[in-house]
């Protein structure tokens, strides 16, 4: 559910930088993976 959330919240990061940037697909898909990797690599896989 955390990785989930974090991709989404991560995608809205990465269509504000591809709107500020001009360039949208890898920014969008940038945006979405970090969100989804980072917060499971802060936190620790789940169920600990």
């Amino acid at each position: 559910m955390v990785a989930v959330i974090g991709a989404g919240i991560g995608s809205l990061g990465g269509l504000l930088v591809s709107f500020l940037l001009n360039d949208w697909t890898p920014a969008l898909v940038i945006g979405a993976v970090a969100g989804a990797v980072i917060p499971l690599i802060v936190l620790g896989s789940p169920g600990k």
